[in-house]
């Protein structure tokens, strides 16, 4: 079963983002909502869980069983991430070559972001477990560093735990609450305390699912789609006046979210769900790993070489092009890069998939 609506939900969420880290632009620096948006993150990490749990939970029972869900997802979310670790460091080059023969670039070309020891963690995932003091390369990959992490981390409790469950899971959050007090409710966090981040967010997704499958309740369509819409402006306005100290109460409200459209009952999930949105679902991925290339390679080429004046009109102009370069890089990364090392079956459903997104 795939929960279509929040697929498309969590395309959404990546466009989002990619605003967020073009929110130095004069056209979009006054919009709160933008400023804040990268809390999505989060709403990455619990639905992860969400769907990690609905997928996984029966079938990983003992520890032979663990090696093959790590290794699946392993080839999920490895290649992409390499593709675009690759992409970086071939602009990365581009730029030394135009500061030193066309012009003198404002930012420092292979800075302390960007170091050979950084280059070697981002290539084992490493990168976001408290290694370095910055996000390193490929910004937004510090997510899949400790999502990965997280997986593993599960799935070892699944096995050791699993009769235990509600027992361990008493314990993880009351760690987590020590965790959330002692930083003043904040888990605004990335290179540093991710992994504690994802963790968190990670099983308020797996306690939904099972909230989910225990305590559905029976809603009309009319009943559906009027809390969906409450939940949709809750999100909007929660997004838009959430402080650090209040971020920890973020994921149970994304968790309220998906519980809610997961249903695919009222009209906005609908809407969510239907074919035309799908697309956003099947790249979200792409969107997410491939957004800061291209802003990076647009601002330059746009600003720097070109010198398109840092007008309204110049500056929705490169957020018009950097979109539309994000989502024709995402087709073919989604096509022929992200499925790479699965099964020809799966490679030939996702292709598929890919070719209707593209209609």
């Amino acid at each position: 079963m795939r929960f279509r609506a929040v697929d498309s939900f969590r395309g959404l969420a990546a466009i989002m983002v990619i605003l967020f880290h073009m929110q130095h632009l004069n056209l979009l620096a006054s919009n709160v909502f933008i400023a804040k948006s990268d809390i999505f993150v989060d709403f990455f990490f619990v639905l992860s869980g969400f769907v990690m749990t609905h997928s996984n939970f029966n079938k990983i029972t003992d520890f032979e069983s663990i090696k093959p869900f790590v290794v699946k997802r392993f080839k999920r979310l490895y290649p992409l991430h390499l593709f675009t670790l690759l992409l970086v460091l071939l602009f990365e080059t581009f730029r030394f070559v135009v500061d030193h023969y066309v012009v003198k670039l404002s930012n420092p070309v292979f800075a302390e972001d960007k170091t050979l020891i950084s280059f070697l963690s981002n290539l084992t995932l490493t990168q976001s477990l408290g290694l370095f003091d910055q996000v390193t390369w490929n910004g937004p990959s510090w997510s899949i560093s400790v999502e990965f992490y997280t997986y593993i981390a599960w799935a070892l409790c699944l096995v050791m735990f699993r009769k235990n469950l509600l027992v361990i899971c008493g314990l993880s959050f009351s760690l987590l609450t020590w965790f959330i007090v002692r930083h003043n409710g904040s888990i605004i966090y990335n290179y540093d305390y991710g992994f504690i981040r994802c963790v968190y967010s990670f099983l308020i997704g797996m306690l939904a699912y099972r909230i989910r499958r225990r305590f559905t309740a029976d809603f009309g369509y009319w009943q559906s789609s009027f809390t969906e819409i409450i939940l949709l402006a809750l999100t909007i306005l929660s997004v838009r006046s959430f402080t650090h100290e209040q971020s920890w109460l973020m994921p149970l409200l994304f968790a309220f979210v998906i519980i809610a459209f997961s249903q695919e009952t009222g009209a906005v999930s609908k809407l969510l769900a239907s074919e035309r949105l799908a697309f956003l679902g099947n790249l979200s991925y792409s969107y997410y790993l491939n957004h800061t290339v291209i802003l990076s390679v647009m601002d330059l080429v746009l600003f720097k070489l070109i010198k398109v004046p840092h007008t309204n009109g110049g500056e929705l102009l490169y957020i018009l092009i950097c979109l539309a370069g994000v989502h024709v890089l995402s087709l073919f990364t989604y096509r022929h890069i992200e499925f790479i090392l699965q099964s020809v079956s799966s490679k030939r459903t996702r292709t598929s998939a890919a070719n209707m997104a593209a209609v």
